[in-house]
């Protein structure tokens, strides 16, 4: 259990209180709150599920009106310091053909839903991943790039800050996009070094963006990392060159991305 602690039990539970207003508006099917009544933060952590790889991430699997399998998540993730909160829908299902048009509305109700948890939690001053991103953007403005370039496909505007801000430190240049076709295409018309992908996105999956790109000329010597929480291993992922599981540290993104193309000195 880290040490440091930017949360307090009081703030899981106002922050619970908004997930379920926007989760399950009328409460009529709303879980009940749980009794921590006397707990520490690190004893009421302890009851959630913990889904923790090299950071801290502990869930509660509360679902929402629509859709049984989304999740409370408290994590900590890239920031290596401070917690935050997610409503997370993501990589917890099997998904059907991403063209079906029930799945497709039901992914679109459930980014509605994550997008106005997590507005809610934003407004009540707690912390989110999108508050964490725009303070690492800030320290990493003005760095100039060495030469190599990195593509990143995420439907999660945070993670694209987050992870451009980190990678930015260690000189890379940065392109992003938030689908995969978009990414196919920048990806043809500007070759990048390596292409950073998340796993489960509208449209194209972070797979599909991968065989794409391999199946070019012009860009099947680029290499592709995937990113995920699913429990996916790297055959499931092929021809992806390697995966990468969320929530990751700063290092392991750093490690993972320097093995499929070394950082330029100055």
């Amino acid at each position: 259990m880290p040490q440091r602690q930017n949360i307090t039990v009081g703030d899981l539970r106002r922050a619970l209180r908004a997930y379920w207003r926007h989760a399950w508006p009328g409460g009529s099917a709303c879980p009940p709150m749980p009794h921590w009544r006397g707990l520490r933060l690190c004893q009421v952590l302890a009851t959630f599920e913990d889904e923790s790889g090299p950071c801290p991430r502990h869930v509660l699997r509360l679902g929402n009106h629509v859709y049984p399998h989304m999740k409370f998540a408290v994590e900590q993730g890239l920031s290596g310091g401070d917690f935050y909160f997610v409503a997370d829908c993501h990589d917890s299902a099997p998904c059907p053909a991403a063209d079906d048009p029930a799945w497709v509305a039901l992914r679109t109700r459930n980014r509605e839903i994550k997008q106005a948890i997590e507005a809610a939690w934003h407004a009540a001053g707690l912390p989110t991943l999108a508050v964490l991103a725009r303070a690492a953007s800030d320290s990493a403005r003005g760095l100039r790039p060495r030469g190599r370039r990195i593509l990143l496909v995420d439907d999660e505007p945070a993670n694209l800050e987050l992870c451009g801000a980190i990678l930015r430190t260690d000189g890379f240049a940065i392109a992003s996009s938030t689908n995969g076709a978009d990414a196919i295409e920048q990806a043809a018309a500007t070759r990048p070094d390596l292409v950073v992908s998340d796993y489960e996105m509208p449209g194209l999956t972070g797979r599909d963006v991968a065989r794409q790109i391999k199946a070019m000329n012009e860009t099947r010597s680029v290499p592709v990392l995937i990113c995920t929480y699913a429990d996916l291993s790297l055959g499931e992922l092929r021809p992806a060159d390697a995966v990468l599981r969320r929530p990751f540290s700063v290092e392991a993104l750093k490690d993972a991305v320097t093995r499929l193309v070394p950082c330029e000195d100055a």
